[in-house]
């Protein structure tokens, strides 16, 4: 009987699934709910990929990582914004933030294929940060890839 991977890792996998998710609502996806829907399942991924860390810090399996892992967040950028994003979603404003970069979800482009069966959407989400906006697809990617390399598992395909 095989093992099951590590918590941790299983965590990673989930990350993992919500950024394909996030790739859906940014490159297209049947359009069969309210827009409110596809901000959740953004907010997801990034509460999801910074509460990663709680899963190394606490899985015995991750023991050798569990002591570097919020100097890795804080000193990788990506990871830092992903950190000041969640909690600001979390508690509405980041009371200890990682960053000075304030970032809060911004502008939101739209683009519905009308008169297409079935209608679809693709939605491209901005985060505005006090040194300009940055994509939010793309800097979930990055988190991702950072993780990545700090567990050392190959890239999700």
């Amino acid at each position: 009987m095989a093992s099951s991977p590590p918590k941790y890792l299983q965590q990673l996998d989930r990350v993992r699934r919500w950024h394909e998710r996030f790739r859906e609502i940014s490159e297209g996806k049947v359009h069969d709910r309210p827009s409110d829907f596809y901000q959740d399942e953004v907010y997801a991924f990034f509460l999801n990929c910074y509460h990663l860390k709680d899963w190394i810090r606490i899985d015995p399996a991750a023991s050798s990582l569990s002591g570097s892992v919020e100097a890795f967040i804080t000193k990788t950028p990506e990871l830092a914004l992903c950190a000041d994003i969640c909690n600001g979603i979390k508690h509405l404003v980041s009371s200890k933030p990682r960053t000075v970069e304030r970032p809060q979800f911004g502008r939101r482009n739209f683009k519905v294929g009308v008169g297409t069966q079935p209608t679809m959407i693709a939605i491209e989400y901005t985060i505005d940060t006090t040194s300009g906006p940055v994509d939010a697809f793309d800097l979930a990617t990055r988190c991702v890839h950072a993780w990545e390399g700090f567990l050392g598992v190959a890239p999700a395909r």
